[in-house]
């Protein structure tokens, strides 16, 4: 036979000549003696070209196909499941505890099968069934099978791992060594000495009375020959009783999900709790020597649906890194249902990690034995009492078994039932919280949303004792397969004593949460490995807290999305949104990093906070030097972070004369401050003004500035700002006269009618629509300027200022409003002539003052000719503003002309007519809102463009 190994892509890219056989030959072949008939454009001179790779799947190497090792164990292990129904009789008798143990198991089955019995119910009934049935009913004959199935099953994971144990050794197994396992590894690791295996596989429990009989030496020696030549899937598809009834997944148990999770559970711990520290380059990692000290352990449980799967996935990611440098070694525990997963799966999963470090003992340069010892004690020494921070001084076996802990926990939680599955999903998690150590992770992958906004206050409270490191959203990754939309990364609080006599204050602390999305399409699941290889590249080359937001392409056609999130009152402020405008929206997302530039392009950035309390030294040393200039006048911009509303973060940007005063005003609780010296002559401001008052910078600037009070020099400098702000292209002068309305000051649009405001900026936006385009910026800064101008005009209005009297409406509304004589009777008006020479009522008039009683709170108006005081008139406040505007025109005038002649409106009409401009008002809040939407579809239309 000829024993070359067998390739299948080799023999289906092979050509008949390449196999020694030519085309002419396979006329006179078996294969050619086919008649068959292929259509006439097949035929003739036509060759069909067949390429049977396109039909297998890209980066399989044929992990689930049984292998001839394989297929001589399936036969062994078929032979001795028959020799294990033969003894079955005669260990059901052997002693009471181990009836006692069998009969639970079969309770443990019938229950997982929904089946009731009467008769059998308890240990000594079951045991004289089985001992004097002939034939046994159909469920009990299933129970056997299957129990029998395990009992081997195990027998040959002890087997595997005493072969590849024997190998490292270098020591020989002989095949009665095989008959009885546990002797031989008893032998290996002595109770009582340094190589004292703590190990529960090895332990009596309900499979472990299983030995072959002499009647299958034949089927010892194949295993003997063959076992340790088989791969792990290979052991673990043997190891499954029914392949049919298997709750398996093709995504989970695929090696790059298994890499996924490894990387979760060694590597994003690790970044998140070293943020800050440096990382040698790949050139200096590449002379570090691999340490050869005790590996840390990480004892971790996977928990939840698709436990075979996920089991698989990790035994080959595990295998595909042993290569690499590891300093924390995964100690992994798969529990289940009692049955289905229980004892069962935990016993050969504990045997198959023991497998595994023999393994991971050649390529990391361990000796085997330490190895093996030290990760299982460290394993068991994992327990509750640990967990609160506490040590027995007894040995473990003096003292009762506590509950064991661990460093991490995967939970995965696919099936939820249809009725209140948010409140299932807080349990589970609530539940595996309390199996959590005090510096564990918990990785819940679920289809169920977390924050729901009903759910809110429920979330509040539950997040007081636990945090939300991170989270990933899988939901617009489509050819996925089964895997959750969502991955939640938990981990408990670190709770510290307060003083009994403090009243805790309530508050809303907004809480910093890392956001990764990962959208596209998977033609083959195969490409989800980049998505793995993108992970790495990004934990080593970014900070958690200075990386505000991140986009990568792992591969074509999806997408790697990272931002910083918030979490406020049990909500997720930048939550993911069908919105397309929203900056987490993946398009928009996408576009938002390949059109913009940090900030620092802009500005030159420095902290001018940390100087507060030093500045009186640093005045005094100046002075010293005869030099008397502030630190803070080297800057001619102040930029002010505004902290005082977590949900609402403000950037102010203001001219460095104001610091002191906005430094006396606001103080540095909730503020920090920023000199910026511009890179740029040609910067305006009112652009970045409007660019972090409209709704698409507010979003950003969440984003980035989020994450508590740190680094905020860092964020600011990476903050994206849209890169057309360096393309200052100019509008054509021979076009800016159409555009004059953008240039009216506040003044002269509080004495512009309605009408004709509204005309002229409607024909100024249909001519702006068509250049908008090429001269973004000049167009952006002309709608800041204007809008500055309407918002000024507003606050004017609210202040009654002396030019609304000019405008047009205004005035109509005064011409046809009744007035009345100052002078000498007039209701709202009451004069007081303070003249010791009577005649000086004849003297010009040359200037008006107002005032304002403070004794009764009276407003007056004082007409004044040099240096005497001619009149005082009391009035409202309005009036006196009206009558000023009115007499600043009569400057030079005889006051007592201007006594007999003046007639103003009442004093109620006046205030009526001035109330009732709501056309003016609402045309310039109505031309400011459309400035406010042009503004931000400018800034939308350059980043999506």
């Amino acid at each position: 036979m000829n024993t070359d190994q067998f390739t299948a892509l080799s023999w289906l890219n092979s050509s008949p000549i390449n196999q020694g056989l030519m085309a002419a030959q396979l006329g006179s072949s078996n294969q050619g003696s086919l008649d068959l008939e292929l259509p006439p454009e097949f035929s003739g001179n036509h060759t069909v070209s067949f390429e049977p790779q396109s039909f297998l799947v890209p980066g399989w190497s044929g992990e689930g196909l049984l292998s001839r090792p394989g297929f001589c164990i399936k036969r062994a292990h078929n032979a001795l499941i028959a020799d294990a129904k033969n003894q079955f009789k005669e260990i059901i008798n052997r002693n009471k505890s181990h009836q006692k143990i069998v009969f639970s198991e079969f309770l443990n089955y019938i229950e997982f099968k929904n089946i009731h019995t009467n008769k059998l119910d308890n240990s000594t009934k079951f045991s004289n069934y089985i001992s004097t049935s002939k034939q046994y009913a159909p469920e009990i004959d299933n129970f056997i099978d299957l129990y029998c199935f395990r009992s081997v099953t195990v027998y040959l994971y002890k087997a595997r791992f005493l072969l590849a144990l024997a190998t490292k050794l270098e020591i020989s197994v002989d095949k009665i060594d095989l008959h009885n396992p546990n002797s031989v590894l008893s032998r290996i690791f002595k109770t009582g000495s340094s190589t004292e295996l703590k190990c529960e596989s090895f332990k009596i429990h309900q499979y472990s009375w299983y030995r072959p009989s002499i009647n299958t030496s034949e089927s010892v020696t194949d295993i003997k020959n063959n076992l340790a030549r088989i791969s792990t899937t290979e052991m673990m598809k043997l190891a499954t009783y029914d392949l049919s009834e298997l709750e398996y997944s093709h995504s989970y148990s695929h090696k790059s999900f298994g890499l996924f999770v490894n990387s979760l559970l060694t590597s994003l711990p690790t970044w998140l709790e070293n943020d800050g520290e440096e990382q040698g380059t790949p050139f200096e990692n590449l002379f570090k020597t691999r340490s050869k000290e005790k590996l840390t352990t990480l004892s971790t449980k996977f928990s939840g649906n698709n436990l075979s799967s996920l089991s698989l996935s990790h035994w080959m990611a595990q295998e595909n890194n042993v290569l690499e440098d590891w300093q924390k070694v995964i100690c992994p525990e798969f529990s289940g249902s009692e049955f289905f997963h229980g004892k069962y799966t935990k016993i050969c999963q504990e045997i198959q990690f023991l497998t595994f470090l023999i393994e991971l003992s050649t390529f990391q340069g361990h000796d085997v034995l330490p190895l093996i010892c030290s990760v299982m004690n460290d394993k068991h020494l994992k327990s509750s009492a640990n967990e609160a921070g506490q040590m027995s001084i007894f040995n473990n076996s003096e003292i009762k078994e506590t509950s064991q802990v661990f460093d991490r926990i995967v939970l995965n939680l696919t099936e939820l039932p249809k009725k209140n599955p948010h409140h299932y999903l807080m349990s589970q998690i609530s539940s595996q919280l309390k199996e959590l150590d005090k510096s564990g992770y918990l990785y819940v992958f679920t289809n169920q949303k977390f924050f729901v906004p009903s759910q809110s206050d429920k979330i509040e409270h539950f997040l007081k004792d636990t945090k939300i490191e991170a989270l990933f959203n899988f939901d617009q990754l489509t050819g996925r397969g089964e895997i959750a939309s969502y991955l939640y990364i938990f981990k408990k609080r670190k709770h510290f004593s307060k003083p009994a006599f403090l009243t805790p204050i309530a508050s809303s602390d907004k809480e910093s949460c890392l956001s990764f999305r990962w959208n596209g399409n998977l033609e083959i699941f195969n490409k989800f490995h980049s998505f793995v290889g993108e992970l790495h590249r990004f934990m080593d080359q970014k900070s958690p807290s200075s990386t505000p937001i991140y986009q990568g392409e792992p591969a074509e056609g999806v997408t790697f999305d990272f931002h910083q999130d918030a979490i406020l009152d049990g909500l997720l402020l930048s939550s993911t949104s069908n919105d397309s405008s929203n900056i987490t929206h993946p398009n928009f997302f996408k576009n938002l990093t390949t059109s913009c530039t940090p900030f620092d392009t802009f500005f030159q950035i420095e902290t001018l906070s940390s100087e507060y309390n030093s500045g009186r030294k640093n005045r005094v040393t100046s002075e010293l030097l005869g030099i008397t200039i502030r630190n803070e006048e080297r800057f001619p911009l102040l930029l002010i972070v505004n902290y005082t509303n977590p949900k609402n973060i403000i950037l102010e940007l203001t001219s460095s004369d104001v610091y002191q005063a906005k430094l006396e005003q606001y103080g540095m609780a909730y503020f920090q401050y920023f000199g910026l010296i511009p890179k740029r002559n040609d910067i305006n401001l009112n652009v970045f003004r409007e660019y972090f008052n409209t709704q698409l910078g507010k979003q950003i600037i969440q984003l980035f500035l989020n994450g508590g009070y740190t680094k905020i020099k860092s964020k600011l400098r990476s903050l994206l700002i849209p890169k057309f702000f360096l393309e200052n292209q100019h509008i054509p002068e021979h076009l800016l006269e159409s555009f004059n309305v953008f240039n009216l000051t506040s003044s002269e649009i509080l004495n512009s009618h309605p009408e004709t405001l509204k005309e002229n900026y409607e024909k100024s936006a249909m001519l702006l629509d068509s250049i908008v385009k090429k001269y973004s910026w000049h167009t952006m800064s002309m709608l800041s300027h204007f809008k500055t101008g309407l918002n000024n005009s507003l606050e004017k209005l609210d202040q009654t200022p002396a030019e609304i009297f000019k405008n047009p409406v205004i005035v109509e509304q005064l011409i046809k409003s009744s007035s009345y004589n100052i002078y000498p009777k007039n209701e709202d008006i009451f004069p007081k002539i303070p003249l010791k020479n009577p005649s000086d009522i004849h003297l010009p008039l040359t200037s008006i003052e107002t005032g304002l009683e403070p004794d009764n709170n009276t407003h007056y108006i004082q007409l004044i000719s040099g240096d005497k005081v001619i009149v005082q008139l009391y009035t409202s406040d309005l009036l006196a503003k009206f009558m000023k505007f009115i007499l600043s025109s009569a400057v030079d005038m005889p006051v007592s002309s201007i006594l007999q002649n003046l007639k103003v409106p009442s004093s109620k009409e006046l205030e009526s007519i001035l109330i009732n401009h709501t056309s003016l008002r609402d045309s310039i809040s109505h031309l400011e809102k459309n400035c406010n939407s042009r503004i931000l579809s400018i800034l939308t239309n350059n980043i999506n463009s």
